[in-house]
């Protein structure tokens, strides 16, 4: 029987730090009436941020157990704000496991990769493991059969219409701007981003500020923000900081304006449904399989197991025993006619079939060679470079989409993730932010829409939903102290997960 899982600090950062991750500009209406409100993060009585390696940023917001969460109409036990923030020019985005069908807590997961800087729990499970499929260098190692909602990073092929990072300087009489990104859809809250005459709409998405360029001169500049068209002039539309120094410029200063090439590609951040799709031929048959390490097996196809499989597998009507031989070819060395529990070989394979499939795999023999084949197919064709099971989106194309009525409005620690077009990725937990003897159920933390609107306030474009309840977990690598818990104090207690999400050093 299986159980869904619901879903120390130091200070050494200043306030000004957080307020440089969190814009003041109130988070977008949602339509739904069930929708809970949520208050900004500027208002928690407390702020923390601790700067760590490759630019990222742990931070934490907090509303004390009582009254002071009770106003905020947050839990009544109180509510901590955990995120872990950084940017994919400076980080990789990563997946945690210890194999198939293993679980460990996330301190653990944490040792399984050494880039590892910040963590969240991962993808529902059961005692089989994930709920949804993985994919790691490109390649998917595990999936149930039928299709899998994952999110993870992808490379995508650049479209210069559409926006792309970059890096870049505008000088503006004695004023220097960093330029961030190129016709940028969705830009992000504390952003540079040019718009010239390839952007793919007349008008560029209206800034906190902004700068046209005619030439070598500043055309027109509006310290308030605009919605100009491209076809005035080179049109720069600045968000964050960055944005209030524009009172200060002078019409007709000289400007001079450096930017790299475009890149061809670029990693990005994803969500998308993906299912397995591959064969295993000899000169005759093709058994066609369609989940990869599925401890249950597939009802419809054939399952491949690899040597990610730690454990027995379980018995089909029909099982293939495949292993190289010496000259790395691979070779059908037993075919069990009434199925056979066992592990896979080093560097074998292991066909398990339950299904109607069955008659096609008695028609390979021992001694067949063979050859397999996997991959994956995806709804919106993403290319991921690694990936893991997820839950419903929240914020999609920069809009909250999530439907209040259709879910619990339950106070729970909920885990999400979020992340924009410029490249900036969010992992954020709401709990309690105290450790509690509440017999397994974790308590406090906040709504789901909550959460989504939080990210909306960090910045974020796009998020989804995660496992939470006591499943909610975030670590942390501390520059000085190492790893520590940041969602709850150390002594809490840990659930085992099946995999876990990881902001890596990308050097």
């Amino acid at each position: 029987m299986f159980r869904l899982r619901k879903t120390r600090l130091r200070i050494i950062a200043s306030s000004m730090l957080a307020t440089l991750l969190v814009t003041t500009t109130p988070p977008a209406l949602a339509l739904d009436p069930e929708c809970i409100a949520a208050p900004t993060l500027t208002t928690a009585r407390r702020t923390e941020a601790i700067n760590m390696q490759n630019g990222v940023v742990a931070s934490a917001w907090r509303w004390y157990p009582g009254a002071d969460a009770s106003r905020a109409k947050l839990a009544y036990q109180g509510t901590k704000v955990s995120v872990a923030t950084g940017n994919l020019r400076n980080i990789d985005f990563g997946i945690l496991h210890w194999g198939i069908p293993n679980s460990q807590d996330l301190r653990m997961l944490n040792y399984s990769d050494y880039a590892t800087l910040a963590s969240i729990n991962g993808d529902y499970m059961d005692n089989n493991g994930p709920w949804s499929a993985m994919i790691e260098d490109s390649s998917m190692f595990y999936a149930p059969p039928g299709d899998s909602g994952v999110v993870g990073m992808v490379t995508v092929k650049v479209d210069p219409s559409k926006g792309y990072r970059t890096t870049g300087t505008l000088k503006v009489g004695k004023k220097i701007y960093r330029v961030t990104g190129v016709n940028q859809l969705k830009p992000g809250a504390s952003s540079v981003v040019l718009y010239n005459s390839n952007y793919v709409h007349d008008i560029p998405p209206k800034g906190e500020a902004t700068i046209v360029l005619r030439g070598s001169k500043l055309f027109r500049f509006y310290p308030n923000g605009a919605s100009v068209s491209k076809k005035i002039g080179t049109v720069i539309q600045l968000r964050g900081p960055k944005a209030a120094s524009v009172k200060s410029l002078v019409a007709n200063s000289f400007v001079k304006l450096a930017l790299a090439e475009p890149p061809s590609t670029e990693t990005r951040m994803a969500a998308d449904s993906v299912r397995a799709i591959g064969s295993i031929s000899s000169t005759n048959t093709t058994l066609n399989f369609d989940s990869i390490n599925y401890g249950y097996l597939s009802p419809y196809g054939a399952t491949l197991f690899d040597q990610n499989y730690e454990s027995t597998t379980k018995s089909g009507r029909v099982t293939l025993r495949i292993q190289p031989d010496d000259l790395g070819r691979l070779v059908v060395k037993n075919v069990y006619r009434q199925g056979y529990y066992t592990k896979v070989d080093a560097g074998g394979y292991i066909v398990q079939v339950s299904s109607t499939l069955a008659s096609t795999a008695l028609r390979f023999k021992a001694g067949d060679i063979v050859t397999i084949s996997r991959s994956y197919r995806s709804v919106a064709k993403s290319q991921f470079i690694n990936a893991a099971g997820r839950g419903p989106r929240i914020l999609q194309n920069g809009k909250f989409i999530w439907v209040c009525s259709d879910h619990s409005n339950d106070y729970r620690p909920r885990s999400a993730i979020g992340w924009n077009q410029d490249g900036q990725v969010w992992l954020i937990t709401s709990s309690r932010g105290e450790n509690a003897n509440d017999n397994g159920m974790r308590m406090g933390g906040s709504a789901t829409d909550q959460i989504g609107l939080w990210l909306q306030q960090l910045g974020a474009t796009d998020a989804v939903l995660l496992d939470g309840g006591g499943s909610t977990t975030m670590e942390i690598k501390h520059p000085e102290d190492g790893w520590q818990r940041f969602d709850l104090p150390d002594e809490a207690w840990y659930r085992s997960l099946a995999n876990a999400f990881a902001i890596k050093s990308k050097y």
